[in-house]
């Protein structure tokens, strides 16, 4: 989506406008086109498109001639822009954490030591298996899990619960 035509004016246009009805210079369109996405459009390619945008309901074309338009963005055509943002900001952070990735695997050294942590004696690991130690540790565990479900289910429940009295009451 982000590649389409409509999508790259939309982005000049948000660019150029300001809240409410905007008369912009076709001449600026076609700077900002050409310097933002190294597009070059003539008259017909940019009617097309802003005509693309008025029949899918993003913008409202007011007037034009062959100097100018006047356009305004349609309450469709700010969520357009504000998932184009989104998207933008996504694939970005998508490049950051591939290219951190790509340096954290170039810089760690090859396996040249072993892990020492493990436990020295058959004692300590016998020890770990008795039924006494098996049972205290699923104890702990099953205590430990129904705590943390009792509280995501008492945040969930009160968040949910939340967005659907905000959502009653606004909507």
């Amino acid at each position: 989506m982000l590649n389409s035509n409509f999508v790259k004016l939309a982005e000049t246009l948000n660019k150029l406008c300001v809240k409410g009805y905007n008369t912009i210079d076709k001449s600026d369109i076609f700077d900002c086109l050409k310097s933002d996405f190294s597009l070059e459009w003539d008259n017909e390619i940019l009617m097309q498109e802003i005509n693309t945008l008025v029949t899918n309901k993003f913008i409202i074309l007011k007037y034009q001639d062959e100097e100018v338009v006047c356009l305004a963005f349609t309450e469709m055509g700010e969520e357009l822009i504000n998932r184009i943002n989104i998207a933008k900001q996504e694939s970005q952070k998508a490049k950051k954490v591939s290219k951190k990735e790509q340096v954290e695997q170039s810089a760690k050294p090859l396996a040249t030591s072993y892990d020492l942590s493990v436990p020295a004696s058959q004692n300590e690991i016998m020890s770990s298996l008795t039924p006494s130690a098996i049972a205290k540790s699923k104890e702990k565990k099953s205590l430990k899990t129904f705590l943390i479900g009792l509280l995501g289910g008492i945040l969930g429940g009160g968040i949910s619960g939340a967005i659907i009295t905000l959502l009653v009451l606004l909507l």
